[in-house]
C-alpha cells in the first residue's frame, strides 16, 4: 500500500477556504461591538529562523467582519493565530489595550515526520477606539 505524500498546497487551500467561510459568517463590527469606532492590530513575528515574516498592521472599522484569526504567514504551515480573546480583553480593559504572545501550533512540511510544531511566535498589540459618549 502506498501512502499519499503530504501536499502543503492542498492543506493551505483548505485552511484558506475554512478561514474565508468563517470570516464571511462573522458579524460586522458595528453589530458585534456597536460602541467601537475601530480596532488596531499590530502583529510582529519572531523566530530562531533567519527568515522571519514581515510585521503586519490591521485597522478594522465598523463595516469589517468581527473576525480575528490570522493564518501563519509561512505559506507551507497549516497553523493560525486566533486573537479573539486578545480583542475581547482590549474591549473590556479600561485602557482599551491588550498585548501578548502566541506560538503557532501548525506543522510545516519539514516537520511532518517528527510532528514538531512550527513555533513561529506572534507578538501582538490590540488597541480599541470607542465612539465618544
Amino acid at each position: 500500500m502506498r501512502l499519499a505524500k503530504a501536499n502543503p498546497e492542498v492543506g493551505a487551500q483548505d485552511r484558506a477556504d475554512r478561514l474565508r467561510r468563517i470570516r464571511s459568517a462573522a458579524q460586522v463590527l458595528r453589530i458585534a461591538f456597536p460602541a467601537v469606532q475601530h480596532i488596531q492590530l499590530e502583529l510582529k513575528f519572531e523566530t530562531s529562523n533567519r527568515l522571519t515574516p514581515a510585521s503586519q498592521s490591521h485597522q478594522l472599522h465598523p463595516p469589517a467582519r468581527a473576525f480575528f484569526e490570522f493564518p501563519c504567514p509561512y505559506a507551507d504551515c497549516g497553523g493560525s493565530f486566533d486573537l479573539t480573546a486578545a480583542v475581547n480583553a482590549a474591549l473590556a480593559d479600561q485602557a482599551r489595550h491588550s498585548q501578548g504572545m502566541l506560538a503557532c501550533e501548525g506543522l510545516r512540511p519539514l516537520s511532518y515526520a517528527t510532528r514538531q510544531l512550527c513555533g513561529l511566535r506572534l507578538i501582538y498589540t490590540v488597541d480599541a477606539t470607542f465612539y465618544p459618549k
